[in-house]
Order: C-alpha cells, then sequence, then structure tokens
C-alpha cells in the first residue's frame, strides 16, 4: 500500500466563501421576520375569530384598497410592489360592521426580497386583533 493517498476529482470539493450568506444568516437573528417581507403582505384569520374580515396595507402617504371580504380559515394577500424598496409599511385588519387594528409589528421596511409576511388575526368584531406569529 502506498503512503501517499489517492484522490479522485470527483470527491473533491472547492469551498468558496459566502459572505452574503453570511451577512443573511446575521441579519436573519437580528432582525424580527417581518423584516424580511418584500413583495406581499397577507392576513389569515385564525379559527376561533369572531367576525368577517378585511385587510389592508398602509403608508405613511397612502393605503391601499380594502380587500374583498374573508372568512375564517382564510387568508388575503396585497401585492406590496407600490411600495418603495426602504419604505415602510404596516397592515391593517377590519372587523366587517365593527372595528379595525393595525397589525404588529407596524411601519415594517420593505426589502429587495420576494417574501411575503403573514398576520394572524383573532379576537371578535368589537376586539380585532392582529399580530405576526413569533418563530421560537
Amino acid at each position: 500500500m502506498s503512503r501517499f493517498a489517492t484522490f479522485s476529482p470527483e470527491r473533491i470539493t472547492r469551498r468558496r466563501p459566502m459572505p452574503c450568506a453570511a451577512l443573511a444568516c446575521g441579519l436573519a437573528l437580528i432582525l424580527p421576520p417581518a423584516a424580511f417581507a418584500q413583495s406581499g403582505a397577507c392576513v389569515h384569520l385564525k379559527a376561533g375569530a369572531g367576525y368577517v374580515a378585511r385587510m389592508r396595507v398602509n403608508m405613511a402617504s397612502q393605503s391601499s384598497q380594502w380587500s374583498g371580504n374573508f372568512t375564517i380559515g382564510n387568508t388575503v394577500c396585497q401585492s406590496i410592489e407600490w411600495v418603495r424598496v426602504g419604505e415602510e409599511f404596516s397592515v391593517e385588519v377590519k372587523a366587517v360592521a365593527g372595528k379595525q387594528q393595525i397589525c404588529t409589528p407596524q411601519n415594517i421596511p420593505r426589502g429587495p426580497g420576494s417574501h411575503s409576511v403573514t398576520f394572524f388575526a383573532r379576537g371578535t368584531t368589537l376586539n380585532v386583533k392582529c399580530e405576526e406569529p413569533v418563530v421560537p
């Protein structure tokens, strides 16, 4: 047996530095998940909610149209392509014939990605709650 190891070309892999991937991972640890919401904003009306809902996207200077009505167990999304990268937006949910609530977190900066953020709405017609789920 030779004291020199033999290597086949198929087994050799080259590692390349991935500074962008490392940066993205680092940002994912310090920024809330909503900070990565970029192309769409969604609201899911959770089971147990006592209302039919509508949703819209708000910025400081303008708002989208209210969505159509959606019922318990359904999710409605709106594009945020009209929000420029870097500008902040918030999502608002409204109980039909009831109160409305701006979802938390508010004032999410839009980034360049193609992901969507989903908020969960619950509560009653007069006590609407809406928040992004916390990732453990």
